[in-house]
């Protein structure tokens, strides 16, 4: 149920970024069409992966070769429009986080990002913390979007769910909570790892 209100969504803003008109069927439609994949992991979060690999696989083909525009700007329109889908609910989600939480990087150490990142991700999400002096990384050893994409000869398009990933970084840097956050490196750019980078902020300067 999720993954067909994203789908929705997905779509309509697909259909503002190009001036093309898309639909959910549109995109059901052409994901019945792709070669069988499938996602790892073994509990649910692996079939709403697979909607979210399979529905951006989708749009670039659909635009591509039904609106005829060239394979880079097919690439930049999904992307965009995947960039805006689904966005409001994370940004929620943090946003209440850090109301509720009166320390948030204390709390991110204690429980550690990876708990946090498999409960998001599922368990087809290949992670493990690595703690430093007032920072810890999580570190994503395996990532099944970039697995997928590579599988189907669509590499170009994993930099869009690194992206789209990122979003909630934004309200976690703007809060005037101390915890900062920042991407390092990632897979999908040549990385080894994906390392998403949880410090506490030095105290500013006072005079």
């Amino acid at each position: 149920m999720m993954a067909a209100f994203w789908q929705i969504e997905f779509a309509r803003n697909l259909s503002r970024q190009s001036g093309i008109r898309f639909t959910w069927r549109n995109l059901r439609g052409e994901i019945a069409r792709l070669p069988r994949s499938t996602m790892p992991g073994t509990d649910g979060a692996h079939r709403f992966n697979l909607a979210l690999a399979q529905s951006l696989h989708a749009s670039v083909i659909l635009l591509e070769r039904d609106a005829a525009i060239s394979p880079v700007e097919a690439v930049r329109i999904a992307g965009a429009a995947f960039g805006v889908s689904g966005t409001w609910l994370a940004r929620s989600v943090i946003r209440t986080w850090l109301r509720l939480e009166r320390d948030p990087f204390e709390g991110v150490v204690r429980r550690g990002p990876s708990m946090v990142a498999k409960a998001l991700w599922g368990n087809g999400m290949a992670v493990e913390d690595r703690h430093g002096p007032d920072q810890v990384s999580l570190c994503v050893l395996a990532c099944p979007f970039h697995e997928y994409f590579w599988n189907v000869g669509r590499s170009d398009l994993t930099p869009i769910l690194c992206a789209w990933d990122t979003a909630w970084h934004a309200e976690v840097n703007v809060s005037d909570k101390p915890i900062r956050v920042d991407v390092r490196e990632t897979i999908a750019g040549g990385g080894e790892i994906c390392d998403f980078n949880f410090r506490k902020p030095e105290p500013a300067k006072v005079g």
